[in-house]
């Protein structure tokens, strides 16, 4: 069966981040798999669908570069859109697509592979992203959508280093300088790898010719006038500060960056643990139980939709000895499909707040 193949002009950021859900959408009622690709007509911060803008994104410096924050339907890290990427989304019925998030990647990625090492660049795929020489030139993800699968990724055609680190937050411009240098130790581009920048319409057809080679079959073709409605829609949608900061809204209260006393039964505290992915724990204890919790990241959940506000409201009220055990009921109870983010993934992040000195003081 044969793939639509649609190529798209440049798009603004709501428009970006809703067009794969509206194809969803489309091969979700039956419709044709769908490869997809564009580019950014304008520079935007993309929070993933786990994390809260506030512990991102540097809005002092969105705000006077005139720059969007949009929030997409995927999970995985903020990321600093410019139109020196070249954007791709794969939307596939979800019973032709593997089990496994980790075969997802296997499969719908080496193509990309393969089109990035016919420049004759060192090119593998390294989990979800895709790296030269261990740098990172592509990043994706993968998400359910209905009875869809979808795959974004992008390949970083050239690098804007100044844009990148200047809108993500950091505790300092110290910090900001150091971690702009780090970018250019781990991010790597074509133009950096091949000492020019070749051109988009070469690069896809690269792409496309890699996936025919894997035996995918493709027409060209366009969005039904149904997927353009909807698309249209989700944007405006998409667009909304109540989606964009409502991750931030659900814990207005949970602002802080470290562990604070409050009182003699109260804490406010907040952990990042890194294990494949960053897990985010930031959480309000007292009288010795979890009176609210946030849990964030750049980790991916593909399924079930709603998975960690069903998590959270879980753990509300329960004592922090006993975190644990109900971490192990609600993954029994509602197991998750999900990249970065497991049951002892959580159990360490927990344990790492458990065994801080201002939750032990009040436990």
């Amino acid at each position: 069966m044969s793939w639509r193949f649609v190529s798209l002009p440049p798009q603004d950021g709501p428009h970006m981040i809703t067009s794969f859900v509206a194809v969803a959408e489309y091969v979700s009622r039956g419709g044709k798999n769908t490869f997809m690709t564009f580019t950014s007509s304008e520079p935007f911060v993309n929070v993933g669908l786990h994390q809260e803008v506030w512990l991102e994104v540097d809005m002092d410096f969105v705000r006077r570069r005139g720059m969007r924050v949009v929030r997409r339907e995927l999970g995985g890290g903020t990321v600093v859109i410019t139109d020196g990427e070249q954007d791709f989304f794969l939307v596939v019925n979800v019973q032709e697509a593997p089990a496994e998030p980790s075969k997802i990647y296997q499969l719908y990625l080496t193509p990309v592979v393969d089109a990035l090492r016919s420049y004759g660049i060192n090119a593998s795929l390294r989990d979800q992203d895709i790296v030269v020489n261990g740098k990172k030139i592509s990043g994706n993800g993968a998400m359910t959508r209905g009875n869809a699968v979808v795959i974004a990724g992008n390949v970083l055609m050239r690098l804007d280093l100044e844009v990148i680190a200047g809108a993500v937050r950091v505790p300092s411009e110290k910090f900001r300088d150091k971690m702009a240098k780090d970018m250019s130790q781990w991010l790597t581009s074509l133009e950096r790898e091949l000492g020019y920048l070749p051109t988009r319409e070469d690069l896809i057809s690269r792409i496309r010719k890699a996936y025919e080679n894997a035996g995918f079959s493709f027409e060209d073709s366009s969005l039904t006038p149904e997927e353009l409605e909807e698309w249209e829609r989700l944007a405006r949608e998409k667009n909304e500060e109540s989606w964009i900061f409502y991750k931030d809204n659900r814990h207005p209260e949970l602002r802080t960056e470290r562990c604070v006393k409050i009182s003699s039964f109260t804490v406010l505290c907040h952990v990042d643990y890194k294990g494949r992915k960053l897990v985010r724990i930031t959480a309000r204890i007292v009288d010795g139980k979890l009176d609210e919790v946030s849990v964030s990241g750049d980790f991916f959940v593909m399924s079930p939709q709603g998975f960690l506000e069903y998590l959270e409201d879980s753990l509300r009220g329960v004592r922090v000895r006993e975190l644990e055990d109900a971490v192990s009921k609600v993954f029994k109870l509602r197991p998750p499909r999900a990249f970065g983010l497991d049951e002892a993934d959580l159990k360490a992040a927990f344990r790492k707040l458990i065994d801080s000195p201002e939750v032990r003081e009040v436990t």
